[in-house]
């Protein structure tokens, strides 16, 4: 049997009365998959980025993106969800090393949470800034010793505050090349 290729740059299939509701195509030489609504409002759409992430997007019918699941091109995978105006308010998933994480967002829609679990499956808690970038990480050591890090708004660590693995206290200040200069036992 010989095959046979239906070659386009675009489908799109109609429903009985014309209207538009699933797209196929290629968008700045990405392929995508839409379905619309009977409005002709885009209500989940399948694309890749030039990166080669992938990712499946829901919105609801105000067109506000409402749940996304995606492969991020470093391996990261997520699901995230968002409020009623399309804000992303809280996100779980796989780091790029694959530790489990959660992330939760504020009314502003900047991400100052995120629950995880450190490389060596240890759980940790960071509290993120404005810009998004982690400041204080709370946590258990390898061991299960408790630890708080104290970072810099380059994300260098700058202090510890925990207990050893035999349960005795300590602080630890750190220079900006992350170098202890005092340490209290």
């Amino acid at each position: 049997m010989k095959r046979r290729v239906v070659r386009a740059e675009g489908f799109e299939v109609v429903d009985e009365h014309g209207r538009v509701r699933l797209r196929i195509g290629v968008a700045n030489d990405q392929p995508f998959l839409s379905m619309l609504d009977d409005e002709g409002r885009v209500r989940a759409r399948f694309g890749m980025q030039p990166d080669g992430a992938t990712g499946l997007a829901i919105a609801d019918g105000e067109g506000h993106v409402r749940a996304t699941f995606g492969l991020a091109a470093d391996g990261s995978a997520s699901l995230a969800f968002g409020d009623r105006h399309g804000k992303i308010r809280a996100k779980f998933g796989l780091a790029p090393e694959s530790s489990p994480t959660l992330g939760v967002r504020e009314e502003d829609g900047e991400l100052i949470r995120r629950f995880s679990l450190a490389e060596q499956g240890s759980p940790t808690i960071g509290l993120y800034d404005q810009s998004g970038k982690v400041r204080v990480r709370l946590g258990l050591a390898a061991h299960g010793a408790p630890i708080m890090r104290l970072l810099g708004p380059g994300g260098e660590l700058r202090a510890l505050l925990g207990l050893t693995d035999e349960g005795t206290p300590f602080v630890q200040l750190l220079d900006a090349d992350e170098r202890a200069t005092h340490t209290i036992r």
